[in-house]
């Protein structure tokens, strides 16, 4: 089934609101959507028809659509481990020391530093940056299965449709998610109020979209609950629902809801609701939407996410030789992280979805077996061969951008702060004779005596346009004597 085109357009910043992800996300999540529905579908050719599966083979896809990162990751570890140490003495031999000069050492041996191993102070972090907006979109395509796969969002079409052609459906479903207490923030602005220019005639309606938005949240016990319509159709109070959804309409005015419609319909959606709930399992009567809590068989979650975390941290810390240095300020620090992390985790996944808990567990055991194998690779890769590629690497960069890199690292550094040549020539950018240049800026040139050529930024220039200078004002002064 393809998607109805308003479908496709029909887009939500809420983090709460189901539709498919705008923003900076889009692309990323449309990428991953893409894959969801191909894996999805390749899956039912073999009977399987599971979002649990699904997820997990789409964790793993995920995983190997990342690993140039993740390996770039490595490779900047493995340098940080070389260059750290000089790094480090560098910031201990000029620990106190806030003069500018003493900055501005500090400042030129650290870049000599970086420029000799062919990194940047945001190299390690760069595959991080570069990966944040892609694990944002994976979470987002997660949450919003239906907006993405096409044969789930149809089950939930399906049902969709039936409750459309009830009257009041509005406001009966409004109600339920009211009391059921199914988390959606910020609706209004997709609920319209419709009048037909009677006084009885109003009618709260939702878009199909939204509704299958709204059901995709509906948990195994929430199924239950709605096949019971004599129940939660006796609590609708559209009173109640005008207030909490701030719609500028009366209660009096509101078409009644066809409570036995609603009970007609049931019979008819009975095999699609089992599809449903089936397609949402995991392990048993499980479903991925569910939160596991501490009880058998959910807690299984919590505790493997718990366990696979930390057992990737471990692995983790075996390829990174830093972490293990207790001359490493933040070494300490990273190995408490490796303990608390893993705890957080549990509690995490106790409280959200199944579904989420399923992801980071599958991430931290495909995570894991990644990193073994590149640990094992970058064994056999010799620093010093790293060091060399990674250096000729950045100074061809350099030179395509017209950097001078070598001995220029040391003038590089000082950009940061004003230098004296610069001060002295604002000092006296009113000079007669300062190039014609009034505004004060160094133009690179030389400054004549006579028949004597001085460097522009030789000690002698400055001498001699002080001198200029000082002639030339005391001239002025004699001038106005005269007078």
């Amino acid at each position: 089934m393809d998607y109805s085109p308003e479908y496709k357009e029909d887009f939500s910043l809420d983090l709460m609101f189901l539709t498919q992800v705008g923003g900076i996300l889009k692309p990323f999540a449309w990428i991953f959507g893409i894959i969801m529905n191909a894996i999805y579908e390749f899956i039912s050719l073999m009977n399987i028809h599971s979002i649990a599966v699904c997820v997990i083979i789409f964790t793993f896809v995920a995983k190997m659509l990342m690993l140039p990162l993740t390996i770039k990751q490595q490779k900047s570890t493995k340098l940080s481990s070389r260059m750290n140490p000089e790094i480090m003495k560098i910031n201990e031999k000029y620990k106190g020391k806030k003069d500018e000069t003493s900055m501005r050492k500090q400042q030129a041996e650290l870049q000599a530093v970086y420029e000799k191993y062919g990194s940047t102070p945001m190299s390690g972090c760069l595959p991080m940056l570069i990966s944040l907006p892609i694990m944002f979109a994976l979470y987002r395509v997660i949450y919003a299965i239906p907006a993405y796969v096409n044969d789930i969002y149809e089950m939930y079409g399906i049902i969709a449709d039936k409750i459309q052609g009830i009257q009041g459906y509005g406001q009966a479903i409004l109600s339920f998610i009211q009391e059921n207490k199914i988390s959606v923030s910020n609706l209004t602005p997709f609920i319209d109020v419709i009048s037909d220019g009677g006084i009885a005639y109003n009618t709260i309606e939702i878009t199909k979209n939204n509704l299958v938005d709204l059901m995709y949240q509906f948990n195994t016990d929430n199924w239950e609950l709605f096949r019971d319509t004599s129940t939660w159709l006796a609590a609708v109070d559209p009173a109640k629902i005008i207030q909490n959804f701030s719609l500028n309409v009366s209660s009096e005015s509101l078409r009644p809801v066809d409570t036995a419609a609603f009970a007609a319909m049931i019979p008819g959606i009975e095999s699609t609701i089992r599809e449903i709930v089936s397609v949402n399992s995991f392990l048993g009567n499980l479903n991925i939407l569910n939160s596991p809590g501490w009880s058998f068989p959910g807690i299984i979650i919590p505790i493997l996410a718990a366990v696979t975390q930390f057992v990737q941290s471990k692995v983790a810390m075996a390829g990174n030789s830093q972490q293990n240095n207790v001359d490493n300020p933040a070494a300490a620090s990273m190995k408490m992280m490796n303990y608390v992390m893993p705890i957080m985790s549990m509690f995490f996944c106790a409280m959200l979805p199944i579904c989420v808990g399923l992801y980071w567990v599958a991430s931290a055991v495909f995570g894991a077996i990644q990193t073994v194998f590149i640990n094992r690779y970058m064994d056999k890769v010799d620093v010093d061969d790293l060091i060399a590629a990674n250096a000729e690497k950045v100074a061809k960069k350099k030179a395509k951008q017209g950097v001078v890199t070598g001995s220029r690292m040391a003038e590089v550094a000082k950009t940061s702060t004003k230098s004296i040549q610069n001060e002295e020539t604002r000092k006296f950018s009113n000079a007669y004779d300062y190039k014609n240049n009034p505004s004060g800026k160094s133009v690179k040139g030389e400054y004549k005596r006579s028949d004597v050529s001085y460097s522009a930024k030789s000690i002698s220039a400055n001498a001699n346009l002080l001198r200029k200078n000082y002639d030339k004002q005391s001239g002025a002064e004699n001038n106005e004597e005269k007078k």
